[in-house]
Formats: C-alpha cells, structure tokens, sequence
C-alpha cells in the first residue's frame, strides 16, 4: 500500500461527515408541579382510578388539596395538560372565581384545607428572619409570670389531683373528635393539662375587659393559672387552644368531679316539683352488622321536651348512629338539672363507652359519644342510686 500524503489523509470522505454538524441533544429539566401533578397521577392509579378525597389520611387529603389548587388554576391546567393522561384538569371542573372566607371559629381554622395546600415559593418560607421581631413580641406579651396569690390556688389543685386519683374526675384528650359534641368551649373554672402541667382557666375577657364565662372566640383572651405556681394573663384564646391541639403537648381535659357535677346548680328557685328535662335510654334498631351484634348497646341521653319527640327524626342523625331506636327507659327529672344528671352517668360509664365511626350521609365521619356497652339493668340502679343520694 502505498503511503498517503497529508494532503491525500485531509481529503478522504471520511473527514465530510466530521463536518456534518452532530444533532443537539435535548435536555430536559425537571419540573416540580409536574413531578407533584405526577404524584396525584399515581396514586389514582394505584387507588384503582378513585381521586384523592378530604380524608384523615394526611397524603390523601394533602393531594385532594393539591389537586383542587391546580383545578383553580387556568395557567397550570394549561401547563399540566400535556401529562394529563387522566383527564384531571378537564374544563368544566374549574372553579373560575374563588370566594375567600373569613373563618369565624377556632373549628374552622384548624379545619381549613389551606393548611395542606402547597406554596410554590416555599423556600421563602424557611427564611425565618423577617418572622424573629413578631414572634419575640408575642413570647414578650403572652409570657407566664409568677402568681402573686398563688396560695389562694394551691389547695384547688390538690384537691383536683386527688379527686383524679380517686376517679372523681378524669382524663379527656383534647382534641376535635373527642370535643366535637362539646363545642370545645373553653370554661372559667374549668381545669386542663399542657404539657404535663395542670391549669385553671380564671377568667376568660374581651379587649374591653368584659368577662366571659365560657367562648370559642379565637380573639378573646384568657387569664389562665398553673400548678407550679406561674400565671398568663394575656394568651390568646387561640393560643390557648392551639396548645391544647398539639398532640406533642398531650393536651387534656379535666372533667368536672362528679359530686360538682351533682350538686352545683342542682337546686331550682321555681316552684317545687319543677321538671328539668327527661333521661332516657335507648337501643339501636340499625341493621349494620358493627353495631346489631352488641346485645347490650345503649344511648344514655336527655332530652328537655318529649322523649318520643326527640328521638322522631334518629335515623337521620349521627347520634342515633343513622338508624331507628327502640325506648327502653325513661326518668322525669324534678328539682335538680337532668343535663348533670346526665353527664354524672356518662362520667360513671366512660370506661365503657362504645367507640365506633360511623360514615355520615355528607361522606364525612362522626364519631357518637352516649353509647354504651352496659346492661340495662345496671343503668337503671345507677340512676335510682343517683337520685336517691340527691333526695337524702
């Protein structure tokens, strides 16, 4: 073979492809609201085609809010349309206006989805200097300080103690489930746990300093006292409960002592023989199989009229678990409040009270408090047992 010049190497064919200019590659980027709108696509899937719904589950209510975000969002369903392989963004489900409301109660802000809806610009959330003055201001404003009459207290607080230990009073977590029935007011005189340290609510005021007995009202404040001898004279009562909330802080109720219960109030200035209200018992007629196979499943309640009257509509109340009921006692209370009659009996029975969801008709869960998992005739001693310690 004969050797090649330079001139005959730069010649060859092969060099023309060289100047063949190569294809640019592509290169994506990777998009965070499509790896998020990516993340709702496969948990449809892997929940057989069902959308994530307002549940307890905290992934599924969080993509529930995250997708109900982009749907009110034309310039992300524009966006994401192109990995819209299931039709999540179509049109006609776009909430083209969004009304924004002010909530009302401390309910309604710890039960409002924009706690779980994501911020695009999150990273200027972690950015926690411009936050340092108001928080200080409010550590400033809202500190506990050392009760002045503390002494005035301290035998409250070991009477409480005892009355605990004795079974006087009990234990209630506080939280929305467990005080749904109770309109979680907050209570002056009322006694509570945070943190591991018992407390009494001693007043409850407005900003005009007008006194409140009991409110939700986030913008009240609260003058609370604790056990180790320290005072806040100027939480919020949003604060207040937020704290209570906090499962880290193991929030809790005391409840009322059941001679307290009996006894105060239970004496009326009207004529003798003035009827306060009925105490009835009940037996679930429901055909659901969680429910019809307790043989000894019963509602202890009250009632201010009628009976009859006040269980007429139980199937379409989540208190009388969806369903009819059969009466299987009664009691005409006279001259003391059949309401703390009624609550002495649910405090006696708590250790067997029935816990059990029950699915309501709007796709949400209640959770029914006066069920119980006693005999009938065991109510019925109680009760007469009851009343007959007040006549005595």
């Amino acid at each position: 073979m004969d050797k090649l010049s330079l001139d005959d190497i730069f010649t060859d064919s092969i060099f023309d492809e060289l100047d063949e200019q190569l294809p640019k590659r592509k290169v994506e980027r990777s998009d965070p609201e499509f790896e998020k709108f990516q993340e709702i696509i496969d948990w449809i899937k892997a929940h057989d085609g069902k959308e994530p719904e307002k549940s307890r589950d905290m992934t599924e209510r969080r993509l529930f809010s995250r997708l109900k975000g982009y749907r009110e969002k034309p310039e992300m369903i524009k966006k994401l349309s192109e990995i819209d392989n299931l039709g999540l963004l179509d049109s006609n489900v776009i909430l083209v206006e969004k009304t924004e409301k002010k909530p009302q109660s401390i309910d309604e802000i710890l039960s409002d989805d924009s706690l779980f809806e994501e911020n695009n610009k999150l990273n200027d959330l972690l950015d926690l200097s411009r936050y340092k003055r108001t928080i200080n201001a409010a550590d400033k404003i809202s500190r506990r300080k050392h009760a002045s009459h503390f002494e005035r207290y301290e035998p409250l607080f070991k009477q409480v103690h005892t009355e605990i230990a004795s079974g006087l009073r009990s234990l209630k977590p506080f939280s929305k489930e467990a005080n749904a029935g109770e309109g979680n007011n907050v209570k002056v005189g009322n006694f509570y746990i945070d943190n591991g340290i018992l407390l009494m609510v001693l007043r409850i005021y407005d900003e005009q300093g007008n006194d409140v007995q009991e409110s939700r009202n986030r913008d009240l404040k609260v003058h609370t006292i604790y056990e180790n001898g320290t005072e806040n004279k100027a939480m919020t009562l949003l604060g207040f409960v937020s704290n209570l909330y906090d499962t880290k802080r193991n929030g809790r109720l005391v409840t009322e002592s059941v001679n307290e219960v009996l006894e105060t109030g239970q004496i009326f200035e009207e004529a003798l023989y003035q009827t306060t209200g009925y105490i009835y018992v009940v037996k679930s007629l429901s055909d659901n199989p969680d429910i019809s196979k307790y043989q000894n499943l019963y509602k202890i309640g009250f009632a201010g009229e009628s009976v009859e009257k006040r269980i007429a509509n139980a199937q379409n109340e989540a208190t009388y678990l969806y369903a009819p009921v059969k009466i299987m006692a009664t009691w005409q209370v006279q001259n003391f409040s059949a309401r703390k009659l009624e609550t002495a009996l649910h405090h006696i029975f708590e250790d067997k009270q029935l816990q059990i969801e029950v699915p309501t008709i709007t796709g949400g869960v209640e959770i029914p408090k006066e069920w119980y998992l006693v005999t009938l005739e065991e109510i019925e001693e109680t009760v007469n047992k009851l009343v007959s310690d007040l006549l005595i």
